[in-house]
């Protein structure tokens, strides 16, 4: 029989996939994947600690990283300290725009020029009250020795004198000059500049600067023998200073006046109110010289191109003449400045005529402007405009009357008329009549509260305002040291009268003016303080895009 072979069984194969059919996968050598899942497990309380390792601190990442932080923090320093100068650069030309806005400079000055004048002003006029004489001193020195350099602003200005002292800080800085050749602005902004130096200079009359520390003092603290009694002084201010350690630290006030009285190119207004200061300032130092010849020099700058053959006032009583009709406002103002000298020599029987012709004359002034008077339009209130003009340059004032031409009736002129009223109820109390004196101060007040009403609180006429309120002030002052006085009296007759035995008082007539002075004392306080919000500044607010937003 033959043998049965075994069969073979055949294989089932599978077809290979294609390569590019399989999904690749990828090991990294820095991964390697769980060998297996039955892994022994780690205990923290059988892990042995290993204190010997070495780990790298300054790595590639940590590199990176410190860079990208130091570039970070090199960005943000920048952008914070440029931001920061930024905003200090905007309000720094910000807060000149708005001292440009308040005390105005001629354009075709120099940058740093018109800013030494601005600061001046600052300093005598600042917001915070806190007035600085000796800064305004220093700045408005430096703004006229720049307006007299020919290689700063000072093109064309000419000296009309060589004498140099040498003992100056700044040789030949008074010596007058010739600036006939500028323009009105420019030379209408250097007499404001050397008015504000002499200004400030009788302030800072006599005040030394202590060499050892370079520090200025005012005379009254001064430790020596010219002051035996020196004044405390104030806490958290250096130790006063010695006498043998000083000099004089600014140059008199005569200097500034007699370089303006001597300047070549000035109007005779400007010359009359100098020689007016000037005259003021030395009947303060008590002068008895000078005064009567800068009077007699204001008023022939007054009256000069007159025809003298026919004077507007009497030569030798300065009584105003009625027959040659209104006079002008620099007639005017000398001859209030001459009356108001005699008043304080204690002249007052010469005083009261001047003040009664004076007084007559201004009442029959015109009460309407002149029509060459040309008044400034009202900004518009639209926000366009507002934007336009704050961005916009601020033009410099017109020039103020030459005070050649009678003036009219305006609201600072009343104030005027009210305070030659003050001044004939002051003569007429202390030398005749007191009710007389009373009658005339109390129409003196009664006025310049009426125009100061009128005016406004923020009326953006200075002038007016403040003159009104001088007007006000010194009015009330008076009124109320006259009325105290009688009160005074009267309470005395009263009580002299009590003591009187009642057989005698039987026969004593009745007191007609029993308690009118100590009535009337009550009405003066009481207009005190119902004016006394005119006599403060009140600012004008203007709450814009805010008022959007109120209820």
């Amino acid at each position: 029989m033959r043998p049965r072979l075994v069969g073979r069984r055949a294989r089932l194969i599978k077809p290979r996939q294609a390569l590019q059919s399989r999904t690749p996968y990828l090991r990294t050598f820095t991964y390697y994947t769980q060998l297996t899942t039955n892994s022994r497990p780690v205990l923290p309380f059988l892990a042995i600690p290993v204190t010997n390792h070495s780990v790298r601190c300054f790595t590639t990442e940590r590199r990176q990283w410190l860079k990208h932080e130091a570039k970070m923090a090199v960005r943000y320093t920048a952008s914070f300290w440029g931001i920061l100068v930024c905003m200090g650069v905007i309000y720094f030309f910000v807060n000149e725009e708005s001292l440009e806005r308040d005390f105005p400079t001629p354009h075709e000055w120099g940058f740093i020029t018109r800013k030494l004048l601005r600061d001046a002003n600052t300093g005598k006029d600042p917001k915070d009250g806190e007035v600085n004489w000796a800064k305004a001193m220093e700045l408005s020195r430096g703004c006229v020795l720049r307006l007299e350099d020919a290689k700063v602003d000072g093109e064309g200005v000419t000296k009309l004198s060589d004498v140099v002292d040498p003992s100056a800080q700044f040789p030949g800085e008074f010596n007058p000059c010739d600036i006939s050749g500028k323009s009105e602005e420019w030379r209408r902004g250097y007499f404001e500049a050397i008015m504000l130096g002499a200004k400030a200079s009788e302030h800072t009359d006599g005040w030394v600067r202590d060499l050892t520390r370079n520090v200025i003092s005012p005379p009254e603290f001064v430790i020596g023998p010219s002051n035996p009694r020196p004044v405390p002084i104030p806490p958290g201010q250096p130790h006063a200073p010695r006498e043998e350690d000083c000099e004089v630290a600014y140059p008199g006030a005569d200097n500034w006046y007699m370089k303006i009285l001597a300047t070549k190119g000035f109007t005779a207004r400007q010359k009359l109110e100098a020689a007016l200061e000037y005259a003021s300032f030395m009947e303060y130092k008590q002068r008895p010289e000078g005064p009567d010849a800068l009077y007699n020099l204001a008023l022939a700058e007054a009256t000069q191109g007159l025809d003298m053959s026919n004077p507007p006032y009497n030569p030798k009583t300065f009584v105003l003449n009625e027959k040659t009709g209104p006079p002008s406002l620099n007639l005017l103002d000398a001859i209030t400045a001459i009356a108001t000298h005699k008043a304080r020599s204690g002249d007052v029987s010469g005083a009261l005529p001047i003040y009664l012709s004076l007084l007559k004359a201004r009442r029959f002034l015109p009460n309407t402007p002149p029509a060459t008077t040309s008044r400034k339009p009202r900004p518009s209130k639209s926000y366009w405009s507002q934007a336009v003009s704050a961005v916009s340059q601020v033009d410099y004032p017109p020039p103020p009357p030459d005070g050649t031409q009678p003036p009219w009736r305006s609201p600072q002129e009343r104030c005027q008329e009210a305070s030659l009223s003050l001044w004939i109820g002051e003569i007429l109390y202390a030398s005749s009549s007191r009710d007389d004196g009373l009658s005339w101060t109390r129409d003196s007040v009664d006025a310049a509260e009426e125009q100061l009403r009128a005016i406004g609180p923020t009326a953006e006429d200075k002038a007016s305002r403040t003159t009104c309120r001088e007007c006000l002030s010194a009015g009330l002052d008076n009124w109320g040291k006259m009325v105290v006085k009688l009160a005074k009296e009267e309470t005395a007759v009263r009580e002299k009268a009590a003591n009187r035995s009642s057989v005698f008082s039987f026969w004593s007539g009745a007191q007609t003016a029993e308690g009118r002075w100590s009535a009337e004392d009550a009405v003066v306080k009481e207009r005190v303080r119902r004016t006394k919000e005119l006599l403060e500044d009140v600012k004008k607010t203007d709450p814009g895009l805010a008022a959007l937003f109120q209820a």
